[in-house]
């Protein structure tokens, strides 16, 4: 059994690298939406000086200007098909991978804090345990027992909190 110093630091690789091939992919998609809003905003550009043309001049200039503007609102189109498709199969599987080793590692880790937990409540015989796991009252719950005991007072408003410590989590 290796050392929970080994399992956190396997649990924050996995989510280190998971984290990068996220970035990565958001990245890469943001990088093609940009493009595309530069080109529609070229496109725009070139359409609107095109219609101004092609009212001022009738099929001189303006001709060109209109496919230089269909041009580039097709690249924009093209930019954004690509930056709408989901990721390809071996990223999917990828992320997948990584997703599959920050669940294990985090069952790991949280398998020797459990068994870590255990330890410490067989040491003190479950006086410091914050959790009510049915084999005895934990300390908190000790205390406020004598506290209550000692003034009315204190019994009052003790007594409405003793279910929410006494229940099973």
């Amino acid at each position: 059994m290796s050392s929970p110093v080994n399992k956190v630091r396997n649990l924050a690789l996995a989510e280190f690298s998971r984290a990068e091939i996220e970035a990565r992919s958001l990245a890469r998609r943001g990088l093609f939406i940009a493009i595309a809003f530069l080109v529609a905003l070229f496109a725009f550009a070139m359409l609107t000086v095109s219609g101004f043309l092609a009212l001022s001049e009738i099929y001189g200039y303006p001709l060109g200007a209109l496919i230089t503007g269909g041009v580039l609102i097709a690249l924009a189109g093209i930019a954004l098909f690509i930056s709408s498709r989901g990721p390809s199969r071996s990223r999917r599987l990828e992320i997948e991978l990584a997703n599959r080793n920050v669940e294990q590692a985090r069952a790991e880790v949280q398998l020797e804090l459990d068994l870590m937990d255990r330890k410490f409540n067989n040491m003190t015989f479950g006086l410091f345990s914050t959790k009510n796991d049915g084999g005895g009252l934990s300390l908190p719950t000790i205390l406020l027992g004598a506290v209550a005991a000692f003034s009315p007072k204190l019994r009052a408003f003790i007594l409405p909190l003793l279910p929410f410590l006494l229940r099973k989590k």
